[in-house]
């Protein structure tokens, strides 16, 4: 087999592990999920898995990642692709609503973000690097889209926090705040 195929179906194996292992973490906890319940539900056998991840924290650490990449793209892509024609009060309520609307990745976040403040030092290492990332990100676009605004720094911040509350307010069911109303607020501030 050429190596092309052979790193291809590895990149493909990989993905199908943290995959399965993700679901799993959102239906049970991360305590209660372990290496042969994964390789079972990715359809692998405990050794191809091991191959792979010799430990749990290797595949949490991948999942993070995973994670982090997949909210980055989405959040980031709706304000960056905007420019300062754009309604920014439309594009922060995309920006609310698209990451209120995937609850598997929000929970898979929040259990992730739980393991990290109650002990796993790699992962809150790791989160913070990815906050510190988030807000560059954010500060970058709020720059394109609120070129006028001269305190984007903290409206980068206000944002990833807002993004956080909305993510455990939605999971608590306590998900009595309009993104729209949260928009047009922000959106009213910054273009005075």
């Amino acid at each position: 087999m050429d190596t092309r195929k052979r790193l291809k179906r590895q990149s493909n194996r990989k993905a199908r592990i943290i995959d399965a292992a993700s679901r799993l973490v959102v239906e049970r906890g991360m305590e209660d999920v372990s290496l042969t319940a994964i390789a079972q539900a990715a359809g692998i056998s405990k050794g191809t898995l091991y191959y792979y991840y010799a430990t749990k924290a290797a595949l949490v650490f991948d999942i993070a990642e995973k994670h982090v990449r997949d909210i980055t793209d989405v959040i980031f892509e709706l304000i960056e692709t905007g420019g300062p024609q754009t309604n920014p009060e439309v594009l922060i309520g995309l920006l609310f609503q698209k990451h209120k609307s995937n609850h598997i990745r929000m929970r898979l976040h929040l259990n992730l973000v739980g393991q990290a403040m109650n002990g796993n030092d790699d992962l809150k290492q790791r989160y913070q690097e990815t906050y510190a990332y988030w807000h560059a990100r954010a500060l970058e676009a709020l720059s394109r889209l609120f070129p006028a605004y001269d305190d984007r720094e903290t409206l980068a911040h206000l944002l990833i926090t807002i993004i956080d509350g909305l993510n455990v307010q939605t999971m608590l069911g306590v998900d009595t705040v309009s993104v729209n109303d949260l928009a047009r607020f922000i959106a009213v501030r910054t273009s005075a």
